[in-house]
């Protein structure tokens, strides 16, 4: 009946309107006696219902012998030749296909064709192929096949074929297998380094697996065997199965062999070794870090100079680190700290060991623990790293030449109070107490001038705020400082009593060397070049005096 509404028109371009009906061979106008252009009357409306069930029987435009007919489903003529599922694999090299590769056969109906056989070869890559059940379709139209890919990592291709018919591509990315290989270079020569300072070369190792093929993306365990030195994280190996990565000596203080050994896996099955030898810097010799964010001038005094908040260097590659974390820097502490080893050396002919950070605080902070210091960056954790390796460094030569010595820590505060603060790691409200109590509290046995009470038989307090402190040193330079004997504690007003670093080398769980922290005030310390020349030397003069003081021969004890 569709067929035939369709031929039904309304022709106003007639006088009067006609149906076109239907007949076994061809379609003709019969015209309607009705008064509307498109609408019938009843006695026409009888021949169009005859003429509607013939077209149902031949429809329109046949000629009686059948016309186009669907495809026979039972026909076992192949048509096409398509995967089942994914055409493209992944896997290992040298091994099986956990899943077999499967191709159907239809008819031009779409059914599957049963007992067609279908051939399969691998095209590139190698490997072999074997099909499951001779090759012939089952009764679903499908033929599978097992793929054992070839040696080579890459693209890796195999054709299903059925005559008559276009080939079907499958394709599988063959990766790498287990490292069987483990390359570390230079793998020998000369590799020497001085304290706490990187090997030049880096080390590069390589891993292949059984068939050569660089291993990609392997996390390799790296273990420092001899010298107590440390590495830059070792990355994953890249797509030529390679990581390089810094290798750091110990800090001395003595030449020392240094080993270091990279596993791929447990065991020693593939293990590499590499042997190194470390040197004491040479005195005075100025020694910078990665990129020049870190310097260290070995000195001969019992003396080690740190500054770490400084730094000016503000390099785009290093994400500033984010709040909560101090940012600002301390302005000109970092040529302070100069000024004053320089002034050391005017004065005496040697130099003190001097630390500095050039990396701006907002990348590195190192007066803080590593997590909070380099918030995970590789660039800044390294130089945190190399700031204190070679502050250990430091230490470990003033240990091996000076029965004492004494840490300094340089900061500078913008607190309203203009006075210098000594960090001891005393709180400010640890300090507002009477001396007696100062003296009996447990805060007195973990502060940074611990050992000094053992070497002088002072007095916490004494050694803290009493005649020849330190703070009482500054002050009769012109200098207010507290604590001292003429200003106690800081009476309820900002302080800062000592931070990482001078807990890390302060001497408040023993040891040789003691240490505070120097807090310079800005008016008249910082605030101009001749202020900073000023001062210089003024610090370096009470620390010379002070140290002569608590280390003069027959002084271990004082008398009462």
């Amino acid at each position: 009946m569709d067929a035939a509404l369709r031929c039904l028109a309304c022709t106003p371009s007639l006088e009067r309107p006609s149906i076109i009906a239907f007949s076994p061979s061809r379609c003709q106008s019969v015209p309607l006696q009705n008064r509307h252009p498109c609408r019938p009357s009843r006695r026409p409306f009888r021949l169009l219902a005859t003429l509607l069930a013939g077209a149902l029987v031949s429809g329109c435009g046949g000629d009686g012998s059948g016309g186009p007919t669907d495809p026979d489903p039972t026909d076992g003529t192949p048509a096409a030749l398509a995967a089942v599922g994914s055409a493209a694999f992944g896997g290992t090299v040298g091994t099986e296909l956990s899943t077999p590769l499967r191709a159907r056969v239809t008819n031009a109906a779409g059914q599957g064709v049963a007992g067609v056989t279908v051939t399969w070869e691998v095209t590139t890559g190698g490997g072999s192929i074997e099909p499951v059940d001779g090759g012939a379709t089952a009764g679903s139209g499908e033929a599978h096949a097992r793929w054992t890919l070839g040696t080579g990592a890459g693209q890796q291709e195999a054709r299903a074929r059925v005559t008559g018919l276009p080939g079907l591509a499958f394709t599988a990315d063959a990766r790498a297998g287990s490292p069987a290989l483990l390359e570390l270079e230079p793998a020998s020569g000369a590799r020497i380094a001085v304290f706490g300072g990187a090997f030049a070369e880096p080390l590069q190792l390589r891993l292949e697996d059984l068939y050569g093929n660089p291993v990609q993306g392997f996390a390799v365990d790296v273990e420092v065997t001899a010298g107590g030195g440390w590495t830059t994280d070792v990355p994953l190996t890249d797509a030529q199965g390679t990581a390089s990565f810094h290798w750091y000596t110990g800090p001395g203080p003595a030449p020392e062999e240094q080993r270091l050994r990279v596993r791929a896996g447990t065991g020693d099955l593939l293990a590499a070794n590499a042997v190194g030898l470390s040197e004491a810097p040479a005195p005075g010799a100025m020694l910078e870090g990665h990129r020049g964010f870190v310097e260290y001038t070995a000195g001969t005094l019992p003396f080690i100079i740190t500054a770490g908040h400084g730094g000016t260097l503000l390099p785009g590659d290093i994400p500033d680190r984010s709040p909560p974390a101090t940012l600002v820097r301390d302005l000109d502490t970092d040529i302070l700290a100069l000024l004053v080893a320089d002034s050391l050396e005017a004065l005496t002919g040697e130099r003190p060991h001097l630390i500095r950070v050039h990396l701006h605080r907002r990348k590195m902070d190192a007066n803080r623990d590593l997590a909070e210091a380099a918030q995970g960056n590789p660039e800044a954790t390294r130089t945190w790293k190399e700031f204190h390796s070679w502050t250990e460094t430091a230490m470990a030569g003033v240990r091996a030449s000076h029965p004492r010595g004494l840490y300094v820590d340089v900061h500078g505060h913008g607190h309203d109070v203009q006075r210098l603060e000594l960090g001891y790691l005393l709180t400010g409200a640890q300090l507002a107490v009477d001396d007696h109590v100062l003296d009996g509290s447990g805060a007195a046995g973990s502060m940074s001038l611990r050992e000094i009470a053992a070497w002088t038989g002072r007095t916490p307090s004494r050694i803290v705020r009493g005649e020849g402190s330190l703070g009482d040193l500054f002050h009769r330079r012109g200098y207010p400082a507290v604590p001292s004997p003429q200003d106690l504690h800081p009476a309820g007003a900002p302080f800062f009593s000592g931070g990482y670093n001078t807990r890390r080398y302060g001497c408040g769980d023993g040891g040789t060397i003691c240490g505070f922290q120097l807090e310079a005030n800005r008016i008249g310390v910082r605030d101009s070049e001749a202020a900073l020349g000023r001062f210089a030397g003024a610090t370096a003069r009470v620390l010379l005096e002070y140290w002569a003081d608590v280390t003069a021969s027959g002084a271990g004890r004082d008398t009462p």
